[in-house]
């Protein structure tokens, strides 16, 4: 798939959300200092476009998003993996991957925080992974979590 093709399917596919109120963005309701930190830093930029120095905040705290805080991030952190941006920096797809890759302990806990999502969403993260498996720096680069994203990714199809 081309990268042309990848951002049109996700610009179908992930259609804009309003960003979740500051509680509806952290995964962990109580007293977790990464979702306080995170909802505070993103609760900064409410009302503005989402751009880099959104991303930059997310992608440190991918764990830390709800369902309704991944819903929010996709339509704008997957464009910005594609980015020539990113190709330079890196460290946004690179934590994507890692966080769509879940050891087996933490993968009920990503199915959750991947569970606003819908079919269609989940069939996009299968080729912006496939995309990734195929590009000349995140082939030879982590080519396990790769596979492990996209076996993770295809048995939250089934």
């Amino acid at each position: 798939m081309t990268t042309e093709a990848l951002l049109a399917e996700i610009s179908i596919a992930f259609p804009p959300v309003k960003m979740p109120g500051k509680s509806d963005l952290r995964f962990h309701r109580d007293s977790c200092f990464h979702c306080d930190y995170l909802a505070r830093d993103l609760d900064i930029f409410r009302g503005e476009p989402v751009g880099a120095a959104v991303i930059w905040v997310l992608h440190r705290e991918l764990s830390s998003l709800s369902a309704k805080g991944w819903a929010w991030a996709l339509p704008h952190y997957l464009p910005f993996c594609l980015s020539p941006e990113a190709q330079d920096k890196r460290t946004e797809t690179e934590f994507l991957l890692y966080s769509l890759a879940p050891v087996e302990k933490f993968e009920a806990e990503t199915r959750v925080r991947l569970s606003a999502l819908s079919r269609q969403q989940v069939a996009c993260l299968v080729h912006f992974v496939e995309w990734c498996k195929a590009h000349p720096h995140w082939g030879s680069y982590c080519p396990s979590e790769i596979e492990d994203a996209l076996n993770f990714l295809k048995r939250m199809q089934a």
